[in-house]
């Protein structure tokens, strides 16, 4: 070899390294557009108590989509039994159908929807279902230091064997101040509040699909079923939680649909994952069986239970201090600190004092808990 070409050829080389990376473009691959609005189903026959069928479309999402969801309106839905008696559901708000009848358990049941444009859709007849009552609801700590709540059942006769549950979870916080003013943006003045803003409740229902099966084990046992996964420090027990857990009765075919769509909708993160699927359920058109319908309906009875958990039952240091801005605004400056929302005021600065010279404040949520909450307190809280 020459040694005198070595530093040429490194150059050369070098050169065309950094050739051929400018040379790479962007591919985007093409993405065949649809403007199907498929249909999707979703609720439970309740044997037992209030049954809530909700009709919704797809659609397609873009980036920085925040457009409502498609509520489907004007529908007839019915609950027959295998003589075609039916039970009609009643219109609400936002797609959804109630009423309340009940269901014989072994007897088989099935959901009719003629929809606003007489297209006719129907569940497959399925065996309504005697769900086992909830043995008892826990939590207890992971090695992360959070909340894991979960479920303990049984069936005896060894009949359930596939199980699902979802919750609706509440939670009371208060403000990081108690505020005892509130600005008048009309007259421009600092004024004593009427209605307290310290005291908030919060709701919301659970978002992922819970499953559990026995179908391995020698008997229909449910041990600490995981649900809700509070991370350490979270808000939602910094005074005292609730959940209110409900539990279903599944068939084999009712399991592996929604153990599908958690596939489809939980562990779609990584190469390793599952990868997603024509996740089919029983609702048909029966004018069409082509057409895309999402949903699965049951039937059976429901059995719930709540759990309280205080924050006083928690390791200490679960509560961390809030990220609060705080200003001491003097008396020519209010307009222009409270004007836009974005602080307000909780004492009279000195406190006490008739003729303040300004008022100590803080950043506005730290302050009025009724912008992130709701001062009602729900009619089961302690």
């Amino acid at each position: 070899m020459n040694k005198n070409n070595f530093p040429l050829r490194t150059f050369i080389v070098f050169i065309c390294i950094l050739f051929v990376s400018g040379c790479k473009v962007p591919y985007d691959p093409p993405v065949k557009s649809s403007n199907m609005h498929f249909l999707v189903v979703d609720g439970f026959m309740n044997a037992n108590g209030m049954t809530d069928i909700r009709l919704t479309r797809t659609r397609n999402i873009t980036w920085g989509d925040t457009a409502a969801n498609i509520n489907e309106t004007g529908a007839h839905v019915v609950i027959e039994d295998e003589s075609s008696s039916g039970m009609p559901l009643f219109e609400g708000s936002q797609g959804h159908y109630y009423g309340s009848y009940f269901l014989t358990p072994g007897a088989k049941y099935r959901l009719r929807i003629t929809t606003s444009d007489q297209k006719i859709y129907v569940s497959d007849f399925v065996t309504c279902k005697i769900t086992p009552p909830i043995d008892n609801i826990g939590w207890k700590y992971n090695d992360a230091g959070d909340v894991q709540i979960y479920v303990n059942t049984h069936d005896p006769e060894n009949k359930t064997i596939y199980y699902r549950w979802d919750y609706k979870e509440t939670w009371e916080f208060h403000s990081q101040y108690y505020s005892m003013f509130k600005y008048n943006k009309d007259s421009n003045i600092v004024q004593q509040r009427t209605v307290p803003v310290f005291v908030c409740y919060r709701d919301r229902n659970s978002s992922s699909i819970f499953l559990g099966s026995s179908a391995k084990l020698n008997e229909d046992v449910i041990h600490e079923g995981p649900l809700a996964l509070i991370p350490n420090h979270d808000r939602r027990i910094s005074v005292l939680y609730s959940t209110l857990i409900t539990q279903y009765a599944l068939d084999s075919a009712g399991y592996n649909y929604w153990y599908a769509m958690k596939g489809n909708t939980e562990n779609v993160g990584s190469i390793f994952d599952p990868q997603p699927n024509q996740t089919k359920g029983n609702i048909h058109n029966i004018s069409d069986s082509s057409e895309t319908v999402i949903g699965y309906i049951g039937a059976g009875t429901l059995q719930q239970q709540r759990i309280f958990i205080y924050n006083s039952e928690l390791r200490a240091g679960w509560n961390q201090p809030a990220n609060c801005t705080e200003y001491d605004v003097p008396m020519d400056s209010i307009g222009y600190y409270y004007g836009g929302g974005a602080f307000i005021p909780y004492s009279s600065d000195p406190p006490g004092s008739p003729n303040p010279k300004g008022y100590f404040s803080a950043s506005a949520t730290c302050v009025d808990c009724t912008l992130t909450g709701s001062p009602d307190k729900p009619a089961f809280w302690p």
